[in-house]
């Protein structure tokens, strides 16, 4: 059986075509109206030619605004080779649009050659008597990332001791008294790996009581993850941030009040000659339109997107609802004794790079890595936006978030806020959600028309694609019987006509439970999950997840093996299961091999795109 969304993920394939050329060479046939130059080498006094180029994309990108309005083409910014530090956000808007058909192309000299980097590099390090290396820094911000020659070291950690025991809602107990010595309590976090939830408490203080320590949880964030639906912490697996705990070779230490940095070195590590580096930014680029001015028809070729951070975590910890979405302390719903939001309206993670109130906006062969937060949010109000044949790795959060879930998303006021026709193809994302390890490889909330096909996607904690929201209470008459729900809508969410195909997704829940290749919540009708390759999933359940609420979606096609349950159906209430059609799917070397092997062999990135497995 051929699904009729079929033809319409070919019709948004045709319309994003245009957008998807090669990066090599020009990538249109268009002539441009006018060319700008930028280099490390150059000056933002020069005037933007090739032999006197600007030396910042913000000199580039006001050259663009002001040539815009006459523009009778094309503008391209053509980016030499080499690092462009952001002390700042590079922030577009409106008038950094393309117009009347044309577009604003921001243009790598050689794909990957090009990094926009929110980096600040520490210098003058010595050695301290323990044969630590420190330095001192005037960065402000509690950064949570530290990179030496480019690659991410350890925060100092360790095991929690052995008779660590809950004090009611409050804390900690430890015969451990040596604790209550320990330098800066504040900034310590406890760390849990629960089911799908990964969490970070803050530790508000730690005293002695006699030949104990007293470990007191920063409120209300602990009570929060004691008592928030779904699974609740208990004890910690690891302790975080201490001084006491930095000795492993390859972990610092931030002493913020002391305003120095240790690092124990690795074997033969010399850091007075080494590059090391924190971020210094925390939104490495963002566009942000309106919805009567959008930005629109801009187009990012080649370049690299590095080094930005996020630092909430640090002053109130990550209590995760799931996909590293938390509590929404403005809108508490408290029922059966447990906490959560209104009508699951949680706070999203943010990533590093935005588009919002976008129109027809492309990243083609870009790189998101050595990032804080999530890689890249596509969220209210963007239309048309394309991901293609990017990389994503080495990234704290999850690499790609596509709208939200709050009410605006699941029910707006005005159409224009609907996140619709995101595409994200032939990408390859591996070794992310590194720090926060409840995020996954692709999330997207309410809705329309996203296309999810054709991606490499692997290593990573929990699950490979994360699709809908809710667990059904925003759907028209809201979700199962037994949720205390302050209203119920007579009207569907926006979550619909979504195409989840042709994935090679495999070696992802290494560490998290209930969770899957491709996990779904809620209704959502047109959606399709066909021809996807799923396999050697640590956790459970591991292949395709259709979890509450979940309905009007066809799973065909798709070839599951090597995980703990190839089809998971956990959404029998309101009768959603027969709302799906399932049919054709090889889960035990159910199809011939011929067809088996088309299926694998057609699914991950397009032979064009291959070069992007090689690293």
């Amino acid at each position: 059986m051929h699904s009729p969304l079929r033809s319409r993920w070919l019709t948004v394939a045709a319309f994003l075509v245009p957008c998807a050329c090669a990066v090599a060479g020009d990538s249109t046939a268009r002539q441009s109206v006018q060319t700008f130059d930028v280099s490390p080498a150059g000056s933002d006094a020069n005037p933007g030619t090739a032999d006197r180029p600007f030396a910042t994309l913000q000199r580039a990108r006001d050259a663009v605004r002001a040539a815009g309005p006459s523009a009778t083409g094309d503008i391209v910014v053509r980016l030499a080779n080499g690092t462009y530090p952001l002390s700042e956000t590079l922030a577009f808007d409106s008038r950094d649009s393309g117009r009347d058909g044309h577009r604003v192309i921001y243009r790598a000299a050689t794909p990957g050659g090009v990094t926009l980097s929110g980096a600040k590099a520490l210098g003058n390090w010595q050695k301290d008597a323990n044969g630590r290396w420190k330095a001192a820094t005037d960065q402000v911000a509690a950064f949570r990332q530290l990179y030496v020659d480019g690659k991410r070291a350890a925060r100092a950690h360790g095991e929690p001791p052995k008779d660590i025991a809950l004090r009611g809602d409050d804390g900690y107990t430890t015969s451990d008294a040596g604790m209550s010595g320990w330098k800066n309590p504040s900034d310590i976090e406890c760390v849990y790996a629960v089911v799908w939830c990964h969490t970070r408490c803050k530790v508000q203080s730690i005293r002695k009581d006699g030949d104990q320590a007293v470990i007191a949880m920063l409120q209300p964030p602990f009570t929060q993850a004691r008592t928030k639906e779904g699974v609740h912490v208990e004890l910690p697996t690891s302790i975080e941030n201490a001084l006491e705990l930095l000795d492993e070779p390859g972990e610092w230490y931030l002493d913020r009040p002391g305003k120095t940095v240790y690092y124990q070195p690795l074997p033969d590590q010399d850091l007075s000659k080494a590059r090391v580096t924190v971020p210094a930014v925390e939104t490495l680029v963002a566009l942000r339109g309106t919805l009567d001015r959008p930005v629109s028809n801009v187009r990012f070729e080649g370049l690299v997107f590095a080094d930005a951070g996020w630092n909430q975590p640090s002053e109130a910890g990550l209590i995760d609802v799931q996909a590293n979405f938390v509590v929404n302390p403005k809108k508490p719903l408290t029922r059966d004794g447990s906490l959560t939001s209104v009508h699951n309206e949680h706070l999203k993670s943010p990533a590093n790079v935005v588009c919002r109130a976008t129109r027809n906006v492309v990243f083609e062969r870009c790189t998101f890595t050595r990032l804080g937060g999530a890689g890249i949010d596509v969220e209210s109000g963007a239309q048309s936006t394309l991901i293609s044949g990017c990389r994503f790795f080495d990234i704290s959060g999850s690499a790609v978030q596509i709208g939200d879930v709050l009410t605006d998303d699941h029910h707006h006021d005005d159409p224009r806020k609907v996140v619709r026709n995101t595409a994200v193809v032939n990408c390859v994302i591996r070794d992310c959600c590194v720090e926060y390890r409840g995020g996954v490889g692709v999330f997207a909330g309410y809705t329309e028309g996203t296309v999810i096909a054709h991606n490499d996607i692997s290593r990573l904690p929990y699950s490979g694609v994360s699709v809908g929201w809710g667990w059904g209470e925003e759907d028209t008459g809201g979700g199962a019987e037994g949720y205390q729900q302050p209203f119920r809508y007579d009207s569907p969410t926006p979550a619909k006509n979504i195409s989840i195909e042709h994935n090679h997704i495999y070696s992802v829940m290494s560490s998290g439970d209930d969770g899957a290749g491709i996990y779904t919540l809620g209704n959502m009708p047109g959606t399709v999950i066909r021809g996807n390759h799923i396999h050697d999933s640590a956790g459970g359940p591991g292949g395709i997840y259709l979890d509450e609420g979940s309905g009007l979606i066809e799973l065909t096609g798709n070839v599951i093996h090597d995980v703990k349950k190839a089809l998971n159906f956990n959404n029998h209430a309101q009768d959603r299961l027969a709302t799906c059609n399932e049919h054709d799917n090889d889960t035990d070397a159910e199809h011939t091999i011929s067809e088996r092997q088309r299926v694998i062999d057609n699914a991950g990135v397009q032979s064009e795109y291959r070069d992007l497995l090689t690293f």
